[in-house]
């Protein structure tokens, strides 16, 4: 089972206007139209099963439409996860957690740099100690955000400060990391009780320093991920099997990493 642990689609009324604007801010193509029907169909034409798709709540007000409409996706799509999201100033997230913890979410999606709030923010911390208390997955935007401007939300070394804060929480760093912070990623994350994703990542870290960062880091907490629709789900799968590494570290790495922590109790069935 290839399982992509970090892709981005939107309702269907708002998908061409989101990719729109988001491929003009970055400078990047998208693969997709943004919507779940066309990341679907790029999975299945590269093989890949089952996605997780990462919405992220840009007001305290978005979160609970990103509840219902992970519930709308994960009832109609059966190849996707979709997460729910929490924003940081949002009232009323203990009710939020609820909700996603009574509809069968398996996690939240954090975007620091566009909720505006450094990743370590103590009024922060109560909402990832009640995560960690649900054993829901935190997938965060870890690093660089190359369609914003600084300063970074999520760098590594306040990443670090969170995990110190909450070891406990169930984390994914994408990007492996930090984005291109991946000196600071070297220093403050490795060996650390986190994921990483490879979302976006390849090219820019190549071949060598992301085959170092995966056995540094340990290929049993590295999953796969393309953050689509920003790269191409075949070319994604190419060069991660490419990389100098066993094949059973290649198959934990597209998979089996994934599988375990999102289908914990079921997972020697799937």
């Amino acid at each position: 089972m290839i399982i992509d642990i970090h892709t981005h689609a939107f309702p269907d009324a708002l998908a061409q206007r989101a990719v729109t604007t988001l491929a003009a801010r970055a400078g990047v193509p998208a693969y997709t139209d943004g919507t779940c029907a066309s990341l679907v169909a790029a999975m299945r034409r590269a093989g890949v099963d089952r996605a997780v798709v990462a919405p992220i709540a840009t007001k305290p007000t978005q979160a609970r439409t990103i509840t219902e409409w992970a519930i709308a996706v994960n009832r109609e799509y059966p190849e996707l996860i979709c997460f729910g999201s929490i924003h940081p100033a949002q009232e009323d997230w203990a009710a939020e957690i609820d909700r996603l913890v009574a509809a069968g979410i398996a996690g939240v999606k954090f975007h620091h740099d566009y909720q505006q709030t450094f990743v370590d923010a103590p009024a922060l911390l109560p909402i990832y100690r009640a995560l960690a208390d649900v054993g829901l997955i935190v997938l965060f935007h870890a690093g660089v955000d190359i369609g914003l401007p600084p300063p970074v939300h999520c760098p590594p070394e306040r990443l670090a400060r969170v995990l110190d804060a909450v070891p406990s929480l169930i984390a994914i760093g994408s990007h492996m990391g930090g984005y291109a912070q991946w000196e600071e990623v070297e220093r403050c994350l490795v060996g650390r009780e986190l994921y990483l994703d490879t979302s976006y990542s390849l090219t820019a870290l190549g071949m060598e320093r992301m085959t170092a960062l995966i056995t540094a880091h340990g290929a049993e907490r590295i999953l796969f991920g393309t953050d689509s629709p920003w790269t191409e789900h075949a070319a994604e799968l190419a060069n991660i099997r490419a990389l100098p590494l066993a094949p059973a570290a290649i198959d934990a790495i597209l998979g089996g990493n994934a599988k375990r922590l999102l289908f914990p109790a079921t997972s020697r069935n799937l």
